[in-house]
């Protein structure tokens, strides 16, 4: 297929590399020269400016971090789609944005889906995003082509901003994951636990769940974490925060309480304020841990 893809960041850059590994034909733009530079480099041609990239392409991809980045590219691209073309956002935004740029798109005579994408950036340079997909059934089907490359599991999940509300709802429960796990780690180790075996217990117990097994924020129990990696991002505090911002926006626009939500999202402001907005989320736990007197 002839796919473009907009927006080469972290995630970005590795599911075009699985496009063009899979023989498509993939035109890219990107804020950074350096992420086109590197797509140039495997094969990819260079689509200059998002409306470049979808003259060029049956399947449109973006993938950029925040809602008003996502309205610009459509902007960007409206003067040149039609029927023909499809265009699938798999960056992570508001549903009711994302629900307006359906219908925009959709005005054009083109087609539009929201793929908000699960796996961080391991997840994408191994090809096993989860997509979660909102919008026409059948139109997914005809893009089906473009996203498996770089997905492990694609689910349609409903109608316009479907994807989005059901990767918000995904993303505050991992990070309400790392919030009791990031407490639970600092009373293990003020207490004189070993981590390592307060690792084993959990992992054989209740309180198993994903950040348990991929972010115990204890250098040297889980080797491929980010606390064994110097906090290296697989997914940012910034992003995370960003997404519950989302999430308790459209929780009050939908009447729904998000108690647990909103700590969450303070202890993610705590840890951006003492820097570490960069680094992974699980970078946490270094403010209950300090707190604690255990960092």
């Amino acid at each position: 297929m002839r796919i473009g893809f907009v927006g080469l960041g972290a995630m970005g850059l590795p599911m075009a590399g699985h496009l063009l590994a899979a023989g498509h034909q993939v035109t890219v733009a990107s804020r950074s020269r350096g992420p086109v530079e590197a797509a140039l480099a495997q094969g990819g041609r260079d689509g200059v400016t998002p409306g470049g990239v979808a003259v060029a392409s049956e399947v449109v991809l973006l993938c950029v971090p925040i809602s008003p980045e996502v309205v610009v590219v459509v902007d960007g691209m409206l003067g040149v789609l039609g029927e023909g073309t499809t265009v699938v956002d798999c960056s992570t935004i508001d549903p009711d944005v994302e629900r307006a740029q359906h219908e925009r798109v959709a005005a054009t005579g083109a087609r539009y889906l929201d793929a908000p994408l699960s796996g961080g950036t391991a997840g994408a340079q191994k090809g096993a995003l989860t997509l979660m997909v909102g919008g026409d059934a059948a139109t997914l089907a005809g893009a089906e082509p473009a996203l498996a490359p770089f997905a492990g599991l694609i689910v349609h999940v409903g109608g316009p901003g479907m994807g989005q509300v059901v990767k918000l709802c995904n993303n505050l429960i991992y990070a309400a994951q790392m919030t009791a796990l990031s407490e639970a780690t600092a009373l293990a180790v003020t207490s004189g636990v070993d981590p390592h075996k307060l690792f084993e217990v959990l992992t054989h117990a209740t309180g198993d769940c994903v950040a348990v097994r991929t972010r115990l924020p204890v250098a040297g129990v889980v080797p491929e974490s980010p606390a064994s990696n110097g906090w290296a991002p697989g997914f940012m505090t910034d992003l995370m925060a960003k997404d519950l911002d989302l999430a308790l926006g459209y929780a009050a626009r939908a009447g729904v309480p998000m108690a647990t939500t909103a700590a969450a999202r303070q202890l993610l402001t705590a840890a951006s304020s003492a820097g570490y907005g960069r680094q992974d989320f699980s970078a946490v736990a270094k403010v209950v841990l300090a707190l604690a007197g255990a960092g």
